[in-house]
């Protein structure tokens, strides 16, 4: 990929989630080694393996070194970037045909910011909600106007629960399958 000025990359895994998912089309960008800041996305080439394309998110910038993290990660990489390994900066996601500018600099690390508190207010809420999804409270003393609609399928029957017209759960009898968005899943029943 080296002196391309402008290359595609496909993605995968998981350590860059929800910035990126399991098959966005990155664009890459040649770039200085000294134009990089914090909070940027960059590609390098992996210290263990020269093959492996990382994608990560720079965290700190020293003058002959970057350290990175992914976005989902809670733990920075082990190994620091050097100006050999760096590729260039990810500056485009090309994700079902609509192409996304990727946040760098302050912009990137205000992303990761918000992607770190949102994953501490969930996690804080996680238990009790899932007691009062238990507890059976809700379902109780709220029921909301959910609507149902059988439907016939090719695997079978299946039953749509709408929501101002909107589906926000499914039952599945032939598979035995229920999923349900939250957070009607507080007062939707699984059948049975």
């Amino acid at each position: 990929m080296r002196g391309i000025k402008d290359e595609l990359t496909l993605y995968r895994g998981i350590s860059m989630g929800p910035t990126f998912h399991e098959g966005d089309l990155l664009r890459i960008v040649q770039v200085n080694f000294t134009s990089i800041e914090s909070g940027d996305v960059i590609a390098f080439c992996s210290a263990q393996h020269s093959y492996t394309m990382i994608a990560h998110r720079v965290y700190v910038c020293k003058q002959d070194v970057l350290y990175t993290q992914g976005d989902a990660l809670r733990v920075p990489d082990r190994e620091p970037v050097t100006a050999g390994a760096l590729l260039g900066r990810v500056e485009y996601v090309e994700r079902q045909g609509k192409v996304y500018p990727v946040l760098g600099g302050w912009q990137g690390r205000l992303w990761v910011t918000g992607l770190y508190l949102m994953r501490m207010f969930v996690n804080l809420f996680r238990r009790p909600y899932l007691g009062l999804r238990a507890s059976g409270l809700v379902q109780r003393c709220a029921v909301p106007l959910v609507s149902q609609v059988a439907l016939s399928t090719p695997e079978g029957p299946r039953i749509k629960y709408l929501f101002l017209g909107r589906s926000v759960a499914t039952w599945q009898p032939a598979q035995g399958r229920f999923t349900c968005r939250k957070p009607f899943d507080l007062f939707i029943k699984p059948p049975g």
